[in-house]
């Protein structure tokens, strides 16, 4: 804690010296003090225009036809017995 308050007290004295840095007295004894001016300006910047659209495009979906054929197969037939 105490070096918290010392870091503290630290950066107030060097605050304090940097305003005292900044001041000055003039001619009638009046304090003089020098602030950075800050100025803005505005830009204009140029934004891109976007611009979509929708092309239609005509594919050919080719047509299947699925014939069926049939052959006519002779398949032997075996049948076995048993002798008594």
């Amino acid at each position: 804690m105490e070096l918290c308050a010392v870091k503290t007290g630290l950066g107030v004295l060097v605050l304090l010296a940097g305003a005292l840095a900044g001041c000055s007295k003039n001619a009638d004894g009046d304090m003089v003090v020098k602030t950075p001016r800050v100025e803005t300006q505005t830009d204009t910047l140029k934004m891109p225009t976007v611009t979509t659209s929708k092309d239609t495009i005509t594919a050919v979906t080719p047509k299947l036809e699925v014939k069926k054929e049939t052959t006519s197969v002779t398949v032997p037939k075996v049948k076995v017995t048993r002798k008594p």
